[in-house]
């Protein structure tokens, strides 16, 4: 019998509780059920699973700029009930950015993209509530549009 990765334990644990949403008293569970499974791995089986994953236990996505601000966006949100837990999240996701954003064996653009985002979760760190409309203002830098609509 072939041994069954962690990620696919974790897939087949939700599975058979057949959870449609994770919460915080589910994401307690699965850490208490997988100690030894890291967050990122547990946060990998949830959306190859095509759950809904409540903040701050989805995480943040860094793939492209547009994951990254829906994600804090999102975290945004859940900031108001579970502050620690959101921040603790964005630090951990800025940290392996920066970390990305230094790798000499990436492609320069890669490691620019990576260092863009460390600044953008460094911005929500400074505070969250300023992160939507700091945002929609630095997205119209980038593409040259000015700086649209007041926001005030």
């Amino acid at each position: 019998m072939p041994r069954i990765s962690k990620k696919g334990a974790v897939q087949r644990y939700v599975s058979n509780l057949g959870w449609p949403r994770i919460e915080r008293a589910e994401w307690i569970q699965l850490r208490a059920q997988f100690p030894q499974v890291s967050e990122s791995t547990i946060r990998g089986a949830l959306g190859e699973l095509a759950l809904t994953v409540a903040q701050p236990f989805a995480g943040v996505g860094t793939k492209t700029l547009e994951d990254l601000e829906a994600s804090l966006i999102a975290m945004t949100e859940a900031y108001a009930t579970a502050p620690a837990e959101c921040r603790a999240v964005v630090i951990a996701a800025k940290d392996r950015a920066r970390f990305a954003s230094l790798n000499g064996n990436a492609a320069p653009e890669k490691r620019a993209q990576k260092g863009e985002m460390v600044e953008w979760m460094l911005i929500w760190l400074g505070d969250p509530a300023m992160f939507e409309p700091w945002a929609y203002l630095r997205k119209s830098k980038i593409h040259g549009t000015g700086c649209g609509p007041a926001l005030l």
